[in-house]
């Protein structure tokens, strides 16, 4: 049987109300990364791991679109951005981002008691019932992290972490000022592998240089991988994967106008025929197995 999973089910937009939700930390971090952490109960209890947020700025005529976000992490309402669960039910919605335009550089101007709007959680994230078995007859789950990609991937280890399964983390940027947020997966994974095109930190070159040697040199045992980043990093993934005989699952990264499936500026290429060989990132994804994707005939433009 494939292992394709059946896309026809979009994620439900009709409960996404727009919520307004305060500010309470806006932590800076290295190489112009942010963590924010909005108090927003609602979609906090209901988060999936993969999923993500459309933010909107309060008062901002000159910001049209809204920004998408992965859901770096859910956590109660105690806790800041580094701060522990401590058990609680989650109320904190933090988005990990990197400021690269108009937008996110506003955005890293948000202050404690800031408003923003806030549509969360949107999408089809890596759903454990989705991945789980495969992940148990696994010997390990292999994250594939590229710069910040790494924010689709903290829930879905914590997930992986609670069903008792081994995994390690593969995690490259441009710079050591890029490999951001690492720190937080320490409890979750057995190893992180780093990898900065400067040689700033760890490998020097691309991280799936190291990750084809560990699949090399460990080709006797099986792996579940989950990447997100780039591209051309995750096409790389995926060859790798497929070269090995690995299922994999990808979290794709691509411009959005609405985050709700209407305007399909998010299109990707995939298996199939008339309208089926396409799907929204924002709805059938952000997550797909990677074998649905077409990945030849397909660019993703930098935002």
């Amino acid at each position: 049987m494939s292992r394709m999973t059946d896309y026809s089910r979009s994620a439900n937009i009709n409960i996404m109300p727009d919520e307004i939700a305060r500010v309470v930390e806006n932590q800076p971090l290295s190489g112009g990364h942010f963590v924010l952490s909005l108090h927003a109960p609602r979609p906090a209890r209901v988060t999936r791991p993969g999923q993500f947020a459309m933010v909107r700025l309060a008062g901002r005529s000159d910001v049209l679109l809204r920004r998408p976000m992965s859901i770096y992490d859910v956590r109660p309402a105690t806790a800041t951005a580094r701060g522990s669960e401590n058990g609680h039910s989650p109320e904190l919605i933090q988005l990990l981002y990197k400021v690269v335009g108009r937008g996110t550089r506003l955005m890293a101007e948000l202050k404690p008691d800031d408003r923003v709007g806030l549509l969360a959680p949107l999408g089809h994230g890596f759903f454990e019932e989705e991945y789980l078995d495969r992940a148990r007859r696994a010997d390990e789950v292999l994250h594939v992290a590229g710069g910040i990609g790494i924010a689709a991937l903290l829930l879905p280890a914590k997930a992986v972490a609670r069903a008792g399964i081994r995994q390690r983390l593969f995690f490259g940027g441009r710079t050591q000022w890029d490999l951001v947020g690492r720190e937080d997966f320490a409890p979750f994974i057995s190893e992180a592998i780093l990898a900065t095109e400067d040689g700033s930190c760890g490998h020097r070159g691309y991280v799936t240089r190291p990750l084809a040697d560990y699949l090399e040199h460990c080709r006797d045992r099986k792996f579940l991988l989950m990447g997100c980043g780039p591209w051309a990093m995750l096409q790389a993934t995926v060859e790798l994967a497929e070269r090995y005989g690995h299922p994999c699952m990808v979290s794709m990264e691509n411009r959005m106008g609405c985050g709700l499936g209407v305007c399909l500026g998010c299109s990707i290429h995939v298996n199939g025929t008339g309208h089926s060989a396409y799907q929204r990132v924002c709805t059938e994804g952000p997550v797909f197995w990677a074998e649905h994707v077409i990945w030849e005939k397909e660019t993703i433009p930098k935002t």
